[in-house]
């Protein structure tokens, strides 16, 4: 089996029903070490003494797993030390940031090395406070540690893209305040009015991407790499 290290960037109070719910599961089945920051195993309570090993990754720090260099970006979450990961081979770079409030200069600037992103873009504003959610929780959805909107994500590819960038996937779009048809169109319209005709879009489904074929601009011959997005 090859070796490989299973990430977490996230874990609320409530472990069992949040996004990192199944990493104990596939840590233990297939022996997989888990990374991610003190605070999500804290908070997640993962049982130790039952999985290969925990690998921490504190905000800021760059660790390397075989051929992947993983770096941990701290985000703006209501979550225990949240991060977004860049992840590199020395050839392409892929960067990952889900559940977060608003985009932190940090992380807009780690994101410009990245020749593929996987963005959240989570919410429609106007879907949101016309939709079934109490208050409360809009809210938080729409504070600056909630989650990021489609035009945030907007704002990000007209203006934060770096000129390497060739991918773009927008992920984590909420079933009941957004329309992946709202998304795609925030979306295009920027990449139009920034000029970036060549960066392919696309929107990750419940079970992710199709094979997505990264390559970095101007690459040498063979330095094509192939990366399934989640």
């Amino acid at each position: 089996m090859q070796q490989g290290v299973a990430v977490s960037g996230r874990a609320c109070r409530d472990f069992s029903t949040d996004h990192a719910r199944g990493a104990a599961a596939f840590s233990a089945k297939w022996g997989v070490p888990i990374g991610g920051t003190e605070g999500t195993f804290g908070a997640a309570a993962l049982p130790r003494e039952k999985l290969p090993a925990l690998v921490p990754i504190e905000p800021g720090e760059a660790r390397t797993f075989a051929r992947l260099t993983v770096r941990a970006v701290p985000v703006p979450h209501d979550a225990a030390r949240p991060v977004a990961f860049v992840v590199t081979d020395g050839d392409v770079t892929f960067g990952h940031a889900t559940d977060l409030g608003h985009l932190s200069r940090g992380l807009v600037e780690s994101l410009r090395a990245c020749d593929a992103v996987l963005v959240e873009s989570n919410y429609d504003p106007a879907m949101l406070r016309d939709g079934p959610y109490p208050w409360s929780l809009k809210e938080r959805i729409l504070g600056p540690f909630g989650h990021l909107s489609n035009g945030d994500v907007a704002r990000l590819l007209e203006k934060g893209l770096g000129d390497s960038c060739r991918h773009v996937v927008l992920a984590h779009l909420s079933r009941k305040n957004n329309h992946a048809e709202l998304a795609r169109m925030a979306a295009e319209e920027a990449l139009a009015r920034a000029g970036r005709k060549a960066v392919q879009l696309t929107l990750a489904g419940v079970l992710g991407t199709e094979w997505i074929e990264v390559r970095r601009a101007g690459p040498a011959p063979g330095a094509e790499r192939q990366l399934r997005l989640f």
